[in-house]
C-alpha cells in the first residue's frame, strides 16, 4: 500500500511542479481512496470525489519529501483507519501539501479473518498433532517399557535370563544387546564370587580342620602327646591361615579398587637379590641369580616385594634342580624373568594359571603349600604397577616374565 500511495504522490508532485492542478482529482476507488491538495495556510486547493466540500482533512504537515502515517476518525469512508501519504512541494504559486490516502478496511479484515481463522483452527491443530506425537512417542518407547518390565523381573537368581532383543537394530535394538551385555557381566562376576567363596572356604577348612584334629588328639592323650610338637604342628596350620587370610584381604581390596601404594623410587635389584638368598638358605636348589642386574622402577616396596616372592616361591615350588633369575633394565623400563627346570605349563593353560584358586596340574595339590592364590596376586600387583606379567616355556620348565615401567614412565 505505501508503494502504491508513492507512486500516486510522486505522479501529483509532477503535476503540481508543472503549475497545473485540476480542482477534481481522479482516484482509484471512490470509497476507500481519497486526494486532497492545500496551500500554506490551509485552503483546500483541489481534492477527490471522495472528500470534495470537505475542509482540510489531514492536520499534519510532512517534514520530509514523503511521510507516512497511520490515521483514523477521518470524514470518509465507514470510520475505517487510513494509510496516508503526505508531501510539500514548491509551485509558481507558492508552497502546497499534497495528501493521498487508502482506506485499510480490506487489511483489517483480512487480519480479522485470519485472528479469527487462528483462534479456531491453531487448538483443533494442537490437538491434533499433541495426540500424533503421543501416539509416536508411544509407539517409539514401547520396546523400551518391554525392556524395563523384563530388567524388572530378573533377580540375582535368575542372572541367566536375557532380554528379548529387537529385530531392528536401532537406538532400541543396541540398548537391548547392551542390557544383554551387561547381564552376562554381572552373571560372570556371580559365578567368579560364587566361586571365590567356596574356594576360600574349602581352603580355609583344611588347616582349621587339621589344627582341630591334632588338639583333639593331643587331648585324648594328655600324658603320652608331645606337646612342643604338637604346638609347632597347630602353629603351622594357623600360619598357612594367616596366609590365606592375608591373600583374600589384597584380593578383596584389588576388587574394589582399594589397593593404594605409595609411589617411591625402588631398586628391584635389591628386592630380588634379597628374596634369592632366602630361598638359598631355605630350598635344597641351585638359585642362580648372576643375571641380576640394576633396575630402578616408581612404586611400593611392599607390594613389589611380595610379588617378587610370590614368584619365586612358586619356581621353588615346581622346580627339579635349579631356578633362574635374571634382571634387566631398558628404554621402557625393568623387565624381570623367573624360570625354572620343572613340569612348566601347558598352552592351554597359560591363561587360567594367574586366576585364583586355579591348579592346572597335580604338582599343585594343596599338600605342597600352594593355595592357589600366589600368582593372582602377582598378577593383581604387578597390573596395579601399570605392568604386565606372562608366561613362556623355558624348555624344561616354565619361565615367568614380569614387565614394569620405569621410574620416569611410571604410572
Amino acid at each position: 500500500m505505501d508503494s502504491a500511495l508513492r507512486l500516486e504522490l510522486n505522479s501529483l508532485v509532477a503535476t503540481a511542479s508543472n503549475g497545473s492542478i485540476p480542482r477534481s482529482l481522479q482516484v482509484t476507488s471512490q470509497d476507500t481512496s481519497f486526494i486532497q491538495i492545500v496551500n500554506n495556510r490551509g485552503h483546500v486547493l483541489a481534492s477527490s470525489a471522495s472528500v470534495e466540500g470537505e475542509g482540510r482533512i489531514v492536520a499534519f504537515s510532512p517534514k520530509g519529501s514523503a511521510e507516512f502515517r497511520t490515521l483514523s476518525n477521518l470524514p470518509i469512508g465507514s470510520g475505517n483507519s487510513y494509510r496516508v501519504a503526505a508531501t510539500s512541494v514548491n509551485t509558481s504559486t507558492g508552497p502546497i501539501i499534497i495528501y493521498v490516502g487508502e482506506s485499510l478496511g480490506a487489511i483489517d479484515h483480512s487480519v480479522h479473518a485470519i485472528q479469527i481463522g487462528l483462534l479456531i483452527v491453531d487448538p483443533v491443530l494442537l490437538v491434533i498433532v499433541g495426540l500424533t506425537v503421543w501416539w509416536l512417542i508411544g509407539r517409539a518407547l514401547s520396546p523400551v517399557e518391554a525392556i524395563r518390565s523384563e530388567v524388572e523381573d530378573i533377580t540375582a537368581r535368575a542372572l541367566e535370563r536375557r532380554i528379548t532383543e529387537p529385530v531392528v537394530h536401532d537406538e532400541i535394538g543396541r540398548l537391548a544387546v547392551t542390557m544383554n551385555e551387561m547381564l552376562g557381566r554381572l552373571e560372570a562376576s556371580s559365578q567368579r564370587q560364587k566361586a571365590f567363596v567356596a574356594d576360600a572356604s574349602h581352603e580355609l577348612r583344611s588347616p582349621l580342620a587339621s589344627a582341630q584334629s591334632e588338639l583333639e588328639v593331643s587331648l585324648t592323650h594328655v600324658t603320652s602327646t608331645d606337646w612342643p610338637d604338637s604346638a609347632r604342628i597347630v602353629l603351622g596350620d594357623l600360619e598357612r591361615v594367616r596366609r590365606i587370610v592375608e591373600d583374600l584381604s589384597i584380593l578383596a581390596r584389588s576388587d574394589e579398587r582399594t589397593t593404594n601404594w605409595s609411589a617411591s623410587s625402588v631398586d628391584l635389584d635389591e628386592l630380588v637379590l634379597r628374596e634369592c638368598t632366602r630361598l638359598q638358605r631355605i630350598a635344597p636348589l641351585v638359585i642362580d641369580a648372576s643375571s641380576v642386574s640394576g633396575a630402578r622402577i616408581a612404586g611400593d616396596p611392599e607390594q613389589l616385594g611380595r610379588a617378587t616372592r610370590n614368584l619365586l616361591d612358586n619356581a621353588v615350588r615346581h622346580a627339579r634342580q635349579r631356578v633362574n633369575v635374571k634382571l634387566s633394565q631398558d628404554s621402557q623400563g625393568a623387565i624381570l624373568e623367573v624360570s625354572d627346570d620343572g613340569p612348566g605349563v601347558r598352552a592351554e593353560d597359560r591363561g587360567r594359571i594367574f586366576e585364583r584358586f586355579v591348579r592346572v596340574d597335580s604338582s599343585r595339590a594343596r599338600s605342597s603349600g600352594g593355595s592357589g592364590l600366589g600368582l593372582a596376586i602377582v598378577f593383581e600387583i604387578i597390573t596395579a604397577h601399570g605392568g604386565t606379567v606372562e608366561v613362556t616355556d623355558a624348555k624344561p620348565g616354565a619361565r615367568f616374565t614380569v614387565r614394569l615401567p620405569g621410574a620416569d614412565v611410571a604410572p
